[in-house]
């Protein structure tokens, strides 16, 4: 039965305390597994685990607007409690929408994501001029806090950038992990240095030796 593939291959769902298959799959070539997918009021949630994050998982929730936000975490969630229900709404499609994007970017392809987002007010102009710019660095290329700042018209301000990178409601979409330390170094990340490294080397980037720390310089890094 289908229901017995589903299982086989971990993609039940765990809804209202029961185990049922999920509205729509991956291929499990892509090895992208669905975990979650709950519904609340007018916003849609699902929890992802691509195998490329080695055990870390994101959390990606949309509106009928759009996705709002994208949550990255080194190490799995707990399963939805039994309060989740389970309905259909418009969030649900750009959800869909949007997992399938992400699984194409997750598999290695190098894709421009198209579907909608809704910052639901969020944001001053200062960040929406600094996300704008993350999402403009192109995949295989870099920039620092400096060269964000003066490409968002305020070339002394690459702490007050730091703080709005550090905000972005949107990783991977706004790929702040394509941002550096003026000084070569690899800096940090808000969803941990682990998973910075992680999608660099899904886009092509290679570790000469260990991960690196927070602190290691940059030329440890190499396009293979």
């Amino acid at each position: 039965a289908a229901s017995d593939v589903y299982k086989r291959q971990g993609l039940y769902l765990m809804l209202q305390g029961r185990m049922v298959p999920p509205r729509f799959l991956f291929s499990h070539g892509l090895h992208f597994r669905l975990e979650g997918f709950i519904s609340m009021q007018e916003l849609a949630s699902v929890i992802l685990r691509p195998d490329c994050l080695a055990g870390g998982e994101l959390r990606v929730t949309a509106s009928p607007k759009g996705v709002r936000r994208v949550e990255l975490f080194e190490t799995a969630l707990a399963s939805p409690g039994g309060s989740s229900r389970r309905t259909e709404n418009s969030a649900c499609a750009i959800l869909e929408r949007a997992c399938a994007e992400l699984g194409r970017y997750f598999s290695g392809e190098k894709i421009a994501f198209r579907f909608p987002l809704d910052f639901d007010g969020s944001g001053t102009p200062f960040q929406l001029r600094v996300w704008k710019a993350l999402f403009e660095i192109p995949r295989g290329e870099f920039r620092t806090y400096g060269e964000l700042a003066a490409r968002v018209g305020s070339p002394r301000a690459a702490r007050a950038v730091g703080q709005a990178v550090g905000q972005n409601p949107l990783p991977v979409i706004f790929p702040c992990h394509r941002v550096i330390s003026g000084d070569g170094r690899l800096g940090g990340f808000s969803c941990g240095v682990r998973l910075k490294v992680l999608l660099l080397e899904l886009e092509g980037q290679a570790v000469a030796g260990s991960l690196p720390l927070p602190g290691s310089r940059w030329s440890a890094l190499r396009m293979s």
